[in-house]
């Protein structure tokens, strides 16, 4: 397919949608890592205990992202996502609703219940209108609202806190995604005509997503080096404002500044990444090199002081953004090109549930390492091998995902 006929396909209005969705329910994800060390302190627990907050929110995502394919196939892509957003821009709001830990949770609870179902909502509508050799960079695309929304998050709260307080500024931005499924109704009977209304939701749906997964090579493998990378992608970003911050002294302006680097780096990032697989490399291949690139730039990281020149920190935030906050597209791609015909929503959530798995198991443990295993150095260089392992098995696995069987009907 030429990209003229992409062009006259509904990507042309899918593709922006879900890049939107993503982006606002990212937001509302990475909001709690943007105001941890003022929200900490009113709710009476230690800044390091975003590792916490973000751990429950991503449990919750693995299990609402596993029930995602049977929810998609019944009320569509577009109703599934408004719900979403409507749980996450409620579970925001309830976070600051009042300065009490448990309530935070709860907020983490809903936010979860919204994050689950967004990759699998998008990988089910654009693996059914984009063609495999357009995938790579359609799902990339897709996958640059995740740096977006950190970057709104790092952008938006910073200035809200400042002129009121951190409660304000996260029931502010609540109402982004909130606007954002109400527009959502004038696309959805376009978007949405594949629902089935008669397609039964049940627990099978959700034992058969992760048996597709186990149970195919490729697809196991892949999810163990994803794992390795969404492990380190949430360990950095929930830290990074915290490290800045407390542990070398800069304001929360600077830190969110970086934050928002770091995230707006992966943008062109995996638009580039995304534009390479197929032509340069294959995805497989490509997601290895990445591994060893993100490995180097955590190295890199550790070696901050605040003597370093700031075209220096903002270079590593780039590095770190470009790695650790740039494979999802392709792993998603992956996820789609080796799923079993009308399985992508399904493969994409049991795909997920180990991807979130890495992102619920990374905060809690680097910061268990961070207090009691050594401090940030070591901390650093434990993800930095985890990484690095990954990418190195990835390249030496190519030859076996280039002969695994590809499914392109979705």
């Amino acid at each position: 397919m030429t990209m003229r006929e992409l062009l006259q396909s509904k990507i042309p209005v899918a593709l922006p949608t879900m890049v939107a969705i993503q982006s606002f329910g990212t937001m509302c994800g990475y909001a709690g890592a943007v105001v941890a060390v003022q929200a900490a302190a009113d709710l009476g627990v230690k800044a390091t205990s975003i590792g916490i907050f973000m751990a429950v929110l991503y449990t919750i995502a693995m299990l609402s992202g596993l029930g995602a394919g049977s929810m998609l196939a019944r009320y569509g892509v577009i109703r599934t996502s408004q719900a979403a957003l409507l749980a996450a821009a409620l579970g925001l709001g309830l976070a600051g609703a009042a300065p009490i830990w448990p309530v935070a949770l709860a907020g983490a609870v809903l936010i979860g219940i919204g994050s689950g179902p967004l990759n699998p909502a998008g990988s089910r509508i654009l693996a059914r209108h984009a063609p495999l050799r357009w995938q790579p960079l359609v799902f990339s695309i897709k996958q640059t609202g995740t740096p977006i929304g950190g970057m709104l998050a790092g952008l938006l709260l910073p200035p809200l806190m400042a002129l009121y307080d951190w409660r304000i500024a996260v029931a502010a931005i609540a109402l982004i995604p909130f606007l954002t499924l109400l527009g959502l109704q004038f696309i959805r009977n376009d978007l949405d005509d594949d629902r089935d209304p008669e397609h039964r939701i049940s627990v099978a749906g959700i034992v058969d997503a992760l048996r597709v997964i186990v149970t195919s090579r490729p697809l196991a493998t892949l999810v163990v080096a994803g794992y390795f990378y969404t492990f380190a992608q949430m360990a950095i970003l929930s830290f990074m404002v915290i490290y800045l911050e407390e542990e070398n002294g800069l304001t929360k302006a600077f830190a969110g500044g970086i934050f928002a680097v770091i995230h707006a780096s992966a943008i062109p990032a995996r638009i580039l990444w995304g534009l390479a697989a197929g032509r340069l490399f294959s995805s497989w291949a490509l997601l290895g090199l990445i591994g060893i690139l993100m490995a180097g730039s955590i190295v890199a990281v550790s070696f901050f002081t605040t003597a370093w020149p700031t075209w220096l920190t903002v270079l590593v935030a780039v590095m770190l953004g470009a790695s650790t906050n740039g494979v999802l597209g392709l792993l998603l791609a992956e996820f789609a090109r080796l799923a079993p015909p009308g399985k992508v929503g399904e493969v994409t959530g049991g795909g997920q549930f180990f991807l979130f798995f890495g992102i619920v198991s990374g905060p809690p443990i680097f910061g268990a390492i961070v207090e009691y295993g050594g401090g940030y150095t070591v901390a650093f260089y434990l993800i930095a091998g985890l990484t690095l392992a990954a990418g190195l098995y990835l390249l030496c696995t190519v030859r076996h995902a280039r002969s695994a069987t590809v499914h392109r009907d979705p």
